[in-house]
């Protein structure tokens, strides 16, 4: 019955797109855009464009919310309209009429109208208090009663019937109650780790793995630089341990470095970097393995979880402020007197610590198409000219913390390389690969981990930091 449901801000942005017909695709929102949002013109809330029939509303109350649905069949508008201001009614229920909040509450959104839609488009269920039932989050006790729903209470027989949204389904919810004076083992049944698992020797190897990616001008300015960073886990322990850890991200930073005194006290870590060596991060897009309690890290910044047997990735984040740059290269590239040859000067400094190495360092050096050989001197490191790779390969096996090298290179042109081929050149960016241990890009730093488990057996815990290379280039 209805092929899809849109919901726009005033301003046109798409926010919650739901299809139910796979024959749709997801540019009929810019078909909408621009007929309607766009078209000042247009009264009508009903617009045919060949066998494709919008019909939408305005919400009611909040940021004029645009609530479209789209239908390629002959349809009731009536009964169109009248979900519309049932989907309308609902989500000032949720307040999820402001345009803010429906950007950060989407995910309950769409659980809504999982609820209210079936699979084919057909809508099944807009009584309100009907689908509050079937919510997985209600909406404040205030909402339910200025609109006078009351919510029936939910026995164990309806329970098997109520359908939530696997996205939803956070099975690691009771680790939110747990505290330090949590009585162990859990009982709940985790799908990621049965139970009566035993190891001979119980370690943990936590990775901090993040990939700098800069591009830097040719006037030395730094015109984007970004940070993509995993936390991943190497788990060989025996029983159900709950393990949990903090970082030094801003928010954790501002609340006292640790957000809950008695975590705080009960590790006493004299061996955590301090606040004001370690510095504040302000982390990004930040994405959870299933096993991670997300009311634990938002409520207190602490990430707990019960970790899977084995090897996984427990979280990806993002961080685009306050980078730190292990490398810094400065160019200088001119032509010869005849314009045919190119001379390259070339600077490489270390920027990380001098008791760290870099290993695998490769700077690539483009040069022209018309390039037959190159004449290089470096004052360390082996770089040669690759013909298939049009470009001199600078490479270090080691390449230790503040130190500097140069190069110094001409190229050998073809005989047909003429002044117009060679200043023609694009020129294409300097590339840079490496890889640094116990190095942070971003500054982040686990500030302390913690074990419990109710087997009284030793954990040897390991955390190590592992930094590379994404898209370094530099302009020239």
């Amino acid at each position: 019955m209805i092929s899809a449901v849109l919901i726009f801000t005033a301003r046109g942005e798409l926010v919650v797109s739901k299809f139910c017909r796979s024959s749709l695709k997801r540019s009929i929102s810019d078909v909408f855009r621009i007929q309607v949002i766009n078209n000042l013109d247009v009264r009508s809330p009903i617009l045919t464009l060949g066998s494709t029939t919008f019909q939408h509303v305005r919400s009611s109350h909040g940021d004029d919310l645009w609530l479209v649905v789209v239908a390629r069949s002959n349809v009731n508008c009536g009964a169109m309209w009248e979900f519309l201001y049932k989907l309308d009614g609902m989500m000032e229920l949720y307040g999820l009429n402001r345009e803010e909040f429906l950007k950060e509450e989407f995910m309950v959104c769409y659980e809504m109208l999982d609820v209210m839609l079936a699979e084919n488009g057909v809508p099944i269920d807009t009584d309100p208090g009907s689908v509050i039932k079937k919510m997985s989050v209600k909406p404040s006790r205030e909402s339910q009663d200025r609109y006078a729903i009351s919510v029936p209470e939910m026995n164990s027989s309806n329970n098997s019937n109520i359908s939530i949204p696997k996205f939803l389904r956070r099975t690691s919810s009771f680790l939110s109650s747990q505290d330090s004076s949590s009585n162990f083992p859990i009982s709940a049944d985790l799908p990621w780790r049965p139970k009566g698992i035993t190891h001979k020797k119980n370690e943990i190897f936590l990775y901090v793995n993040e990939r700098i990616s800069i591009l830097v001008s040719r006037d030395g300015s730094i015109l984007k630089s970004y940070v993509d960073g995993t936390i991943d886990l190497t788990t060989h322990l025996s029983g159900t341990p709950v393990c949990q850890f903090g970082l030094n991200d801003s928010l954790s930073v501002e609340n006292n470095g640790y957000s809950v005194k008695d975590t705080f006290e009960e590790i006493k870590n004299k061996k955590a970097i301090p606040k004001a060596a370690a510095g504040s991060v302000m982390l990004e897009d930040c994405k959870f393995h299933q096993c991670v309690s997300l009311e634990k890290f938002d409520r207190d910044r602490i990430i707990r979880f019960v970790p899977p047997d084995g090897s996984m990735e427990l979280m990806r984040y993002h961080v685009r402020d306050n980078l730190n740059l292990p490398f810094k290269v400065s160019p200088i590239v001119t032509y010869s007197s005849n314009g045919t040859a190119v001379d390259y000067r070339l600077t490489l400094k270390s920027l990380f610590p001098s008791k760290l190495t870099a290993k695998d360092v490769v700077l690539k050096i483009p040069v022209p198409p018309e390039t037959l050989d190159c004449q290089i001197d470096v004052s360390n490191g082996h770089c040669k000219f690759v013909p298939e790779e049009k470009a001199m390969v600078w490479t270090f096996s080691k390449y230790n913390g503040l130190t500097e090298n140069t190069l110094s290179a001409v190229t050998v042109p073809t005989k047909d390389a003429t002044r117009l081929t060679v200043q023609q050149w694009q020129k294409p960016p300097i590339s840079l690969k490496f890889e640094i241990l116990m190095f942070s890009n971003s500054g982040l730093v686990v500030r302390y981990f913690t074990i419990k488990e109710t087997q009284k057996y030793k954990t040897i815990k390991w955390i190590r930091y592992v930094s590379k290379s994404g898209s370094y280039e530099i302009r020239y």
